[in-house]
């Protein structure tokens, strides 16, 4: 087996020396700081802002599937509702052509009652492409005080009038000084907006459970037209408990809301895989919450948790996703067996993964998500988990949650080679169990952690009010066609050559289409960047579920993005709204980057994709070969007259090879850059701003 990523003097220093370079990233389960910290409102005391980099800001490039502007639309008191990537409060209903944000009260909203910390608003935007937004309160209540907010529209079946649907949302309540239970709410959309709930408010506490206990309902919401509404949850042992033991998490609660009579009926399905325990007795699963996804008519859906599965040998015992599917829209569920990502189609996976570090030979793969992780179906039924992942440090089941590190800023990644990059996959799971994989892209950021004295924290800009800081990753999301045809990846990351380090904290938004039906991909897409209010501050972003328009035409996904000019995340912070994210049917035109059956790709006939990213560009430039079969290959690039500029001969890897051109002493114009692998050729332009 090929291990070139085993070079890197980075990597053997991790080797040699575990107790000082092996770190734990984030903890799992009980001690996941972003669930125990917010019960009070911060303030804004003892926080401080990070000195960083000077921002460039960028002009606005015409460049398709741009978005176009960054719009105010809201706000909230601050930004402890926007730190969950998972959760769902962006979603987009074509029946109805109307736009829900679910999130908390701005610092200036004034609702009839209650109007305190707590306080949940929707807002909605009916009429796109020309939105105008309205905003409702949809939760206030004296001593269960809403947090963490996701939700969107039910609408029943057949219905086309906004007047007749209806908002949803949920999350956990606090009293203060601990978590109590969780909220759930409802209210019709007929007519204007108001600052009063509707008569549909529910808390149902763990005091006195009227259905089954669960924890933190605010992960990956999920609507039916005309059917269930459905949000995912944790099951624990005890919610407010200080060590993963005491907390106990053992798996995930699916709660269901069936619409009745102008109110919803809540209950819970439970979700207990078989997982291996610490030396404590406490299950591995990930703390970071469990994820749903359904295709549109609520037929097939799935649930997946992140743990480290029961029964397996040693190099299937990673955190790696486990998967329940339901065929009878949810009736009965099935627990799909383990995938093993090191043998057959995953070998190009496995030849860019560290190996454990007391045997070289022994791959544990780790989906822990620590720059998201999201997940859809697609128009065949077949779901698309999308995240990054790496090599865990150790298979002891007291160490999954240590990983390797690379040089003084301790970084996950050498940043040094081709795939020495934090990747992006899109896992597949087909109908009859059988996984594969495409590359969705890399990323030249890694994000920095809010935990003082690990990997980031000194850069991270993000106070938390209270003087700590706030956790920022790429917030890896996915969107998708109503018919599932067409799938819209999305994350963040910063632009290294100003930031000086690989720390992700002037984040714009990136995004990638996939269409199934083709098996075409887009180029990537600068969403935000140069765009007044996004450009270089697109801080916890959300993606919609759905993307606007038919799948037969150029699409548009919706955004949003929230900060403050202080990044102080106990202040108020304000919220846009992000316009014309679009992608057009003719820039599905490229082949993933991932291998097909390594077996019939035979020496003679090497296959390869080209791309380069940005394009126009001004200061740099990056080539992505993407090659089914390790080989050498050679780019050369041209200027208009045909002049040779430059020449870069590589030795390839399976996957995607990354070459990037220093632009700063090129002229504008257009350039042309030839890729030759074997025999072998591809010509692309290249316009240099």
């Amino acid at each position: 087996m090929n291990k070139h990523l085993l070079l890197g003097s980075a990597l053997l220093a991790a080797i040699s020396a575990y107790p000082q370079n092996g770190r734990l990233a984030r903890p799992n389960g009980a001690v996941e700081r972003i669930i125990r910290t917010e019960y009070n409102e911060n303030t804004n005391q003892n926080s401080s802002a990070v000195a960083g980099p000077v921002k460039q800001i960028k002009h606005n490039i015409n460049q398709s599937g741009k978005v176009m502007s960054a719009t105010k639309f809201t706000g909230s008191m601050n930004v402890f509702g926007y730190l969950v990537s998972s959760s769902k409060p962006l979603t987009y209903n074509r029946a109805i052509n109307t736009v829900a944000f679910v999130h908390r009260k701005s610092a200036t909203y004034s609702a009839a009652s209650n109007s305190n910390s707590g306080t949940i608003v929707a807002m909605i935007g009916t009429g796109w492409p020309s939105i105008v937004w309205d905003s409702t309160c949809i939760w206030t209540n004296a001593s269960n005080l809403a947090r963490y907010p996701q939700g969107g529209i039910y609408n029943p079946i057949g219905n086309t009038n906004k007047n007749n649907a209806y908002i949803v949302g949920m999350g956990p309540v606090t009293g203060g000084s601990g978590w109590l239970g969780n909220w759930y709410a409802s209210k019709s959309l007929n007519g204007a907006g108001t600052n009063a709930p509707g008569t549909d408010q529910q808390s149902h506490l763990d005091a006195a459970p009227t259905i089954k206990k669960h924890y933190m309902s605010r992960t990956s919401f999920a609507s039916i037209e005309g059917g269930l509404v459905r949000s995912m949850a944790m099951i624990v042992n005890d919610p407010n408990g200080t060590t993963n033991a005491g907390f106990g998490l053992r798996g995930a609660a699916m709660v269901k809301g069936q619409f009745n009579a102008g109110a919803f009926v809540w209950s819970v399905d439970s979700f207990v895989p078989p997982v291996n325990t610490r030396s404590d007795g406490s299950s591995l699963i990930s703390g970071a919450g469990p994820l749903q996804a359904w295709s549109e008519d609520g037929t097939i859906g799935y649930v997946v948790m992140i743990g480290s599965r029961s029964g397996n040998p040693v190099h299937m015992s990673g955190m790696q996703p486990i998967v329940y599917k339901t065929t009878n829209s949810g009736s009965s569920w099935t627990l799909l067996p383990s995938a093993d990502y090191t043998t057959g189609w995953f070998k190009a996976f496995v030849d860019r993964t560290y190996p454990i570090t007391t045997n070289s030979n022994v791959i544990v793969p780790n989906f822990q998500g620590s720059e998201g992780a999201d997940v859809t179906v697609d128009v065949n039924g077949n779901l698309h988990f999308v995240s990054m992942a790496y090599g865990h440090y150790s298979s002891h089941v007291d160490s999954l949650g240590y990983r390797f590190v690379f040089g003084t800023e301790q970084y996950s990644y050498g940043n040094n080679g081709p795939f020495n990059y934090p990747m992006i996959y899109d896992w597949t799971l087909g109908a009859s169990g059988n996984w594969g994989y495409h590359v969705v892209d890399s990323m030249g950021t890694e994000g920095p952690s809010g935990t003082s004295g690990q990997p980031g924290y000194n850069t991270n800009p993000w106070s938390d009010g209270s003087g700590g800081k706030m956790d920022l990753d790429a917030r890896i999301q996915v969107s998708r066609s109503a018919d599932g045809r067409k799938i819209f990846y999305s994350w963040t990351e910063s632009d290294s050559t100003i930031v000086g380090l690989k720390w992700n904290i002037y984040p714009d938004i990136k995004m990638k289409g996939y269409d199934v039906t083709i098996n075409k991909m887009t180029p990537r897409v600068e969403v935000s960047s140069g765009v007044t209010n996004a450009d270089q501050q697109s801080y916890y972003h959300y993606m919609s579920d759905k993307a606007q328009g038919s799948s037969f035409n150029c699409m548009t996904v919706p955004f949003t993005i929230a900060y403050n000019s202080t990044n102080d995340g106990g202040a108020a912070v304000n919220a846009y709204y992000l316009d014309h994210a679009q992608l057009c049917p003719a820039s599905f035109s490229l082949n993933p980057m991932a291998p097909t059956s390594v077996a019939n790709v035979t020496k003679s006939e090497v296959s390869f994709d080209v791309m380069n990213f940005p394009n126009p560009a001004s200061d740099a430039s990056t080539i992505v070969v993407g090659l089914k079969e390790a080989s050498n290959f050679e780019v050369a690039v041209y200027n208009s007259v045909g002049q040779l500029i430059d020449t870069y001969k590589v030795n390839g890897h399976i996957g995607s090879n990354e070459i990037h051109i220093d632009l700063s002493n090129f002229a504008s114009g257009v350039y042309v850059y030839n890729v030759k692998v074997g025999n072998s050729s591809v010509t692309k332009k290249l316009i240099v701003e």
